[in-house]
């Protein structure tokens, strides 16, 4: 296969982990919270338990990747990630449906972390292609499910995920025939040792990113309903908000190039997450429909690059042999914000009685990470 080739095939891995398993809750939030009378602690409970297996998946890729190697993890990981999702379907139980959500996490950590290591080998360009990768889950469910929930109404949030998770079957087959071919970057005699300290800015800041990123992710689509002047209209407000986000997702990689390439600081994140703050805190000023799609094409253009820009950080400072080592630890950094992030959301919207203040709390948490990126020098 074609670098190119192998790059795109292996993007499946976050479009399954991140775009539907993650975000796509995001779209079929607001009918399980219809169908199951969900409030919004119940409903950021389901992305917590979800985020606490992303973060105990990470732990174990600390421990496991120089043993098992990258590629067996990031196999294991889209088999389960896909399996979860059909699981979610198959029940209207809370607590199974929070153990599938946990399960879901829990197999996208070795996709996610392991993914952008494998594109590593492959080089700087195929980090950005692979993340922006979500992208194509956030397309593809924005422009299917909103239509599903108008024609069927709430009830049918079992087939959504009926859905999602059919359409991950071919993409994590074609990721995992990818993954194949990419040569084994980790090493279980080679040292994995790194510079942690003169690293603390990045990982900090990817810490509060998880925090405030996820509350966006999670309740947006609940925002624009509770926002929408016009019911009738309430699907095609999400199907292009959700539509706009996954395209300017896969726009990403060659809005960045520019930034992204050969640099050693903290900037490219920096300045991703100074865009994706703009983004985030743009329909609480502007709450009309050209608000709401603006904050998608920021929101979209910047948020996957975050990664990106840690994966290339730790690429282009450290050894490859530390590189799983080193993902793995920036990443379970952010899944301990990530999962704080929607509960704590939730309970603050459930508090202050405005979905919107707890909304305004995660933008000020993204420009805080934004600061502290720009803040960081090269290791080497």
């Amino acid at each position: 296969m074609r670098p190119t080739t192998v790059a795109l095939a292996l993007s499946g891995g976050s479009a399954v982990s991140v775009g539907f398993a993650r975000f796509g809750y995001a779209l079929i939030l607001p009918a399980m919270q219809a169908d199951l009378q969900l409030n919004y602690a119940q409903a950021g409970w389901l992305n917590t338990v979800n985020s606490l297996g992303y973060l105990l998946g990470a732990l174990l890729v600390i421990y496991f990747v120089a043993s098992l190697g990258s590629r067996r993890l990031f196999m294991w990981g889209m088999v389960l990630t896909t399996l979860s999702m059909l699981a979610s379907g198959l029940t209207h139980d809370f607590l199974w449906l929070s153990v599938f959500r946990f399960l879901a996490g829990f197999g996208g950590a070795g996709t996610f972390i392991c993914g952008g290591v494998l594109a590593g080998v492959i080089g700087t360009r195929a980090i950005v292609v692979f993340f922006s990768g979500g992208g194509l889950g956030m397309l593809l469910t924005g422009a299917v499910l909103p239509w599903l929930f108008e024609l069927q109404g709430p009830a049918s949030w079992p087939l959504a995920w009926l859905a999602t998770g059919a359409i991950c079957i071919p993409l994590s087959i074609a990721a995992i025939r990818a993954a194949r071919t990419i040569a084994e970057p980790s090493s279980a005699q080679a040292s994995a040792s790194w510079p942690w300290r003169r690293c603390v800015p990045v990982l900090v800041s990817y810490f509060i990113f998880g925090l405030g990123y996820i509350a966006y992710m999670t309740f947006m689509v609940a925002w624009v309903k509770h926002h929408a002047t016009d019911t009738t209209r309430l699907a095609t407000t999400t199907s292009v908000m959700w539509g706009l986000l996954g395209v300017m997702t896969l726009l990403a990689p060659l809005l960045w190039a520019r930034l992204f390439n050969g640099r050693q600081d903290g900037k490219p994140m920096g300045f991703a997450l100074l865009v994706l703050t703009a983004g985030a805190a743009l329909p609480l000023m502007l709450s009309d429909l050209m608000g709401i799609w603006l904050s998608a094409v920021l929101v979209g253009a910047s948020v996957f690059m975050v990664p990106s820009a840690v994966t290339g950080f730790v690429k282009s400072n450290l050894a490859r042999p530390a590189w799983g080592n080193a993902m793995a630890v920036a990443t379970s950094l952010f899944a301990i914000g990530q999962t704080i992030g929607p509960a704590a959301c939730g309970w603050i919207s459930d508090m202050a009685g405005s979905l919107s203040f707890g909304l305004a709390i995660s933008a000020v948490m993204l420009l805080l990470a934004g600061a502290l990126a720009l803040l960081q020098k090269p290791v080497a």
